[in-house]
């Protein structure tokens, strides 16, 4: 059995990975600033054993804990983005008092796993793990599709309305999305040790797909009504978003986000490796949406 520290629990990926990560074969601790706050916000139930502990503060709770045996450690990108100082400088600092609660148990492996959004952000990321001498690998992931990621939530809110408003731009850009438990599934298997080591490598969905076929996917197991189309230029498109889809500026801009660097990337790396079968999308989206 392989034993797994994780972080990164506040994210989304972080936090559906307590519930989704552990397996029979693959024993899984995470650590949470604050666990009440969490166990209100999580609505799966939870299999990975959950410790209160702050990285940032750090604090009794980070001095006294200990982990025995421990395999390696997976750090979810916590920050919103990597390209504002201050976020980044918090990054930096749970990500170096992660690292040292690994070696207090006697393990120097850290996967710490980004998005394509992070990818051109990533090197004082890289230049701490260099300088910590620790043997790390770091993972730059395609956005993800699975139950409350951001993309379900922007189309839950457009599938309540009769008419669907869209820019062209939008509706037609191609890109190549996760399903997000496939993540934890290739995470498990994928053969850590002694690979990858010192490397950036990417993870993205096998298959090619437009936002408007994603989205009408999306549609045939949420609704059973037709929808009316009406195609606009971008400035209505941003008014009408915002404004009579009660989406939040946050999901908007992280939208923004995934719309400006998603993009194919490259698994030839680690399929030299390990072979992997990823879940159809158009199964995956009948199974968790």
């Amino acid at each position: 059995m392989k034993k797994v520290l994780i972080s990164g629990l506040n994210t989304y990926l972080g936090r559906r990975a307590s519930c989704y990560l552990q397996t029979k074969d693959f024993d899984v601790t995470g650590l949470v600033r604050n666990l009440s706050i969490f166990n209100k916000i999580v609505k799966e139930k939870v299999t990975a054993r959950l410790f209160e502990l702050d990285l940032l503060r750090k604090g009794p709770a980070y001095d006294n804990f200990q982990i025995s045996d421990l395999n390696f450690g997976i750090y979810f990108t916590q920050v919103p983005t990597l390209d504002n100082d201050i976020q980044l400088q918090l990054e930096l600092l749970g990500l170096r008092n992660f690292v040292e609660i690994c070696r207090r148990a006697g393990n120097n492996r850290v996967i710490y796993v980004a998005r394509l959004m992070d990818e051109h952000f990533l090197e004082p990321v890289r230049n701490l793990l260099e300088a910590l001498r620790v043997q790390y690998t770091i993972v730059v992931k395609s956005s993800v599709i699975g139950k409350e990621s951001v993309l379900n939530r922007i189309f839950g809110k457009l599938a309540k309305r009769q008419t669907i408003f869209y820019w062209n731009w939008v509706a037609s850009l191609k890109f190549h999305p996760l399903p997000l438990l496939d993540v934890y599934r290739w995470l498990r298997e994928m053969p850590w040790e002694g690979n990858f080591i010192s490397e950036v490598i990417y993870l993205g969905g096998h298959e090619e797909v437009t936002f408007r076929n994603l989205f009408y996917q999306f549609l045939n197991y949420t609704s059973d009504t037709q929808k009316r189309e009406i195609g606009v230029n971008k400035f209505f498109a941003k008014l009408l978003l915002s404004r009579f889809n009660d989406i939040n500026k946050e999901d908007i801009d992280e939208f923004r986000r995934v719309l400006y660097y998603e993009k194919n990337v490259d698994n030839s790396t680690w399929q030299k490796v390990q072979s992997f079968e990823f879940t159809p999308l158009k199964a995956y989206v009948s199974m968790d949406t």
